[in-house]
């Protein structure tokens, strides 16, 4: 069974991480993408819109009172440095310049910025790096009349020196938020699939026989609720059909253990009277047959008496070796008879807390199907040991062991592997087995595979002997 962490984590959990994580991590991408090209467009447009009202002045000077006069305002604001915030140039077509008007700021400004402009363009914006990476101005360059060009340029470090700032408050609060949304698309992913992984929990829990199990409700009216719902509903309404097709079977087995007594006393009373050969082997089938049966109603009911905790159990302290070599006994005579090796290695000083005739029937059952399915000169061994505070009993074959589709129902009743029915078997001794060994509050497993035998093993909580 699957724990709820390793559920967590599953291919589904991590892809819808990995969803909520990138759309979370995306969309902070794009808005705060989104703020920058907002405040670089407007911090831009401002200094435009301040440095072309500058241009529209001086061009309506030249346009107005003449180029002469232009040229002696840039020169006075040169000489009085009236202008400390924008660079002022008036070049002709050719990029000579006439006169400029230079702050402290841009004392290094090149000798011709543009060169010149293309015709029928009248305004042209560039960006003067004093060196790579390192803007300096903005610059806007107009044409005026005679074919001369007004360059006027304005200070962009401090814009740069901002928009530098928001970028590493941005590439920070990315980083933060990358982080935010892994652990928001976990707890995210965690709480979407609790109710599956419950589910799953639950299915893993029925398959083991329980059919009690319940998915638990955690609130919520959405479309999984309504699944938990719906698949509670379902499991109450199965468990309500096998306890009564159990509750039959379990009243039938009652019902006709009587009249199967009464057959059986009738058919061997019939026996002593009949001398025919023919209707006496009859009747001998019949008397089998009957055993046969009345042996089938009682291990029915002895699993319905385990099952419901009816049985009385008599616990005594027992030293399990003793109790194996018992029941491997019984059976070492039909195994030499058959051709098949009985090894045992029963350590002593094994104890056990234990319904002795309970548990050496549940062995029984087990001596008995390996020794049936073992081919003549296979093996059977059986071993017995003990770890902590358990005691495990096991017995392995060489048998042509289970197919993997047949694993998890072998200890249903009346299930039976065999589907030719080459071996004659009730299809009851496994889950004999396993009622007594859960009743006396321990595990049985099995491993096998076609070809390769198969190794039953009883697990018992392991007790002191007094």
């Amino acid at each position: 069974m699957f724990s709820s962490r390793e559920a967590r984590w599953r291919p589904t959990s991590l892809r819808l991480t990995a969803w909520y994580a990138a759309v979370f991590f995306l969309s902070s991408v794009l808005l705060f993408g989104l703020v920058y090209y907002l405040l670089s467009s407007t911090v831009r447009a401002q200094d435009r819109r301040i440095m072309t009202g500058k241009i529209a002045d001086y061009a309506n000077v030249a346009q107005s009172q003449g180029l002469g006069v232009l040229l002696d305002v840039i020169r006075i604001e040169a000489e009085h440095e009236v202008s400390t915030d924008f660079f002022l140039r008036l070049q002709d077509a050719q990029g000579r310049i006439l006169a400029q008007a230079v702050p402290l700021w841009w004392q290094d400004a090149p000798g011709a910025l543009p060169d010149s402009l293309p015709e029928g363009e009248e305004l042209r914006w560039s960006v003067w790096q004093r060196a790579p990476g390192e803007d300096v101005a903005e610059v806007g360059a107009h044409r005026i009349s005679g074919g001369n060009v007004l360059l006027v340029g304005c200070d962009i470090r401090d814009r740069a020196e901002l928009l530098g700032n928001f970028r590493t408050i941005f590439l920070a609060v990315i980083l933060l938020t990358g982080l935010a949304s892994v652990a928001g698309g976990t707890l995210m992913a965690r709480r979407t699939l609790q109710p599956i992984s419950d589910l799953l929990q639950t299915v893993q829990i029925i398959s083991h026989d329980s059919l009690s199990a319940r998915v638990p409700r955690r609130g919520g009216g959405d479309e999984l609720g309504a699944l938990v719902e719906l698949f509670n509903a379902m499991l109450d309404r199965i468990e309500t059909l096998v306890k009564a097709m159990r509750e039959a079977l379990d009243n039938a087995a009652h019902d006709l253990r009587t009249p199967i007594t009464r057959m059986r006393m009738g058919i061997e009373s019939a026996l002593q009277m009949v001398e025919d050969p023919g209707p006496r082997a009859m009747l001998q089938d019949c008397a089998e047959d009957c055993e046969r049966m009345a042996a089938m109603l009682d291990m029915l009911m002895d699993i319905s008496e385990v099952e419901t905790g009816v049985m009385q159990l008599r616990f005594e302290r027992t030293d399990l070796a003793d109790l194996v070599a018992e029941a491997a006994e019984m059976y070492s005579y039909i195994a030499e008879d058959k051709g098949v090796l009985l090894e045992l290695n029963l350590p002593a000083g094994v104890p056990a807390l234990v319904d002795r005739e309970r548990v050496r029937q549940a062995l029984a059952n087990l001596l008995d199907n390996a020794v049936k399915y073992t081919p003549p000169g296979g093996r059977v061994k059986v071993g017995l040991d003990q770890g902590g505070d358990w005691a495990r009993i096991s017995v392995r074959d060489t048998g042509p062991g289970i197919p993997a589709e047949d694993l998890p129902r072998i200890f249903e009743r009346l299930y039976r592997g065999d589907k030719s029915r080459s071996v004659r078997g009730l299809g009851l001794g496994l889950s004999l087995v396993r009622a007594v060994v859960v009743a006396h509050g321990g595990q049985v497993r099995v491993e096998s595979a076609p070809g390769q035998g198969a190794l039953f093993m009883v697990e018992l909580p392991a007790g002191s002997v007094s």
